[in-house]
């Protein structure tokens, strides 16, 4: 029986998908060809691996054994790669690592161009998607490591979640100009409420709670309740276009706005000691991490320190506090190194 491991791969993708349509996509190959591919694996063992539906597919007992099998498989694979690299220079090859809007804007995009910078000869895909959508390429090994809030994935035995560490301070924002901007000192998140709010990603739990809790205070006085969010958009420049056009606001690490903040064009209303992301660096439990993925982790960590500083700098600059002591009108832009 000669099975590839390409096709242990796509075998755990469809089991982690349960669609051909979203593991094609997740392999980057045509639906037709992993069709085809498991078709050919499911002939080599004689018997179905999996039962279709109109709801999906879904592993037969034969599944299940293979899948587990095709695992052990694989990380066994990556720990003879590991070996044969050892220590050798990094001369070839790709690493694949993934975030959310925040982390991929704010650093794993300065990670990335510094990790080609000194490995030219390596190849770097960065995918930004919500955690949930990041952690099926994860288990079928299309990805090294992805980056998320570490509230999210504390129940997820078959993962590692090593916790960065710095903790990042939330911000509501608006336009310049916007109504909120006329108040003095830090708008409380209750009147921020009160207008729509737009965001570029799935709201963690452990910030969705008193958020909602906020828009239910600002709503019952005013007995004019809003959806909550109001705009859910998938990424975080569009996110930043809809609120510099209009009266909606949105919340933000300051790394990620800190053109807008530089240019005038966002302003910072306040925040509230709840509201912080914590990123953690996520990886598959027993996955031998290869020297590529390695390099990416540490350039990873170094950036972080760096949007660090560069967030205490923007928020010096442009905190509630500075508010009434510069005019609201946007500003010739700086370059964010100033």
């Amino acid at each position: 029986m000669a099975l590839e491991l390409q096709q242990l791969r796509q075998v755990i993708a469809l089991a982690e998908h349960r669609s051909f349509v979203r593991a094609a996509a997740a392999l980057h190959i045509s639906q037709p060809a992993l069709s085809r591919s498991i078709q050919g694996v499911e002939r080599e063992f004689g018997t179905s691996l999996f039962v279709r539906s109109s709801a999906g597919v879904t592993p037969t007992d034969m599944g299940r054994l293979y899948i587990e099998r095709a695992r052990d498989l694989l990380r066994m694979a990556d720990d003879l790669q590991g070996e044969a690299l050892g220590h050798a220079a990094l001369s070839t090859g790709r690493v694949e690592v993934g975030g959310g809007p925040f982390p991929t804007s704010a650093f794993l995009g300065q990670a990335a161009a510094r990790f080609v910078e000194r490995f030219p000869r390596v190849g770097v895909r960065l995918l930004a998607g919500n955690w949930d959508d990041l952690v099926h390429p994860l288990r079928s090994r299309t990805l090294d490591f992805f980056v998320a809030e570490t509230s999210l994935l504390t129940r997820e035995p078959d993962l590692d979640v090593v916790a960065l560490p710095v903790r990042h301070p939330i911000f509501f924002v608006a336009r310049a100009g916007h109504p909120l901007t006329l108040k003095s000192g830090a708008v409380p998140a209750a009147d921020v409420m009160k207008w729509p709010f737009a965001t570029p990603s799935r709201i963690p739990p452990r910030l969705l709670d008193p958020l909602l809790a906020a828009h239910r205070a600002s709503w019952s006085r005013s007995g004019t309740p809003r959806p909550f969010p109001a705009v859910e958009c998938n990424g975080l420049e569009p996110m930043k276009r809809i609120v510099a056009s209009s009266d909606l606001v949105t919340a933000s690490i300051l790394p990620c706005i800190a053109d807008e903040l530089e240019q005038g064009t966002l302003q910072l209303l306040g925040g509230e000691p709840w509201m912080h992301l914590h990123y953690g660096i996520v990886s598959l439990r027993g996955r031998h991490w290869t020297q590529a993925a390695e390099a990416m982790r540490d350039l990873v960590l170094e950036a972080e320190q760096a949007a660090t500083v560069l967030g205490e700098r923007l928020l010096e600059r442009h905190g509630p506090h500075r508010r009434g002591h510069r005019s609201n009108a946007p500003r010739k832009r700086k370059h964010r190194h100033d």
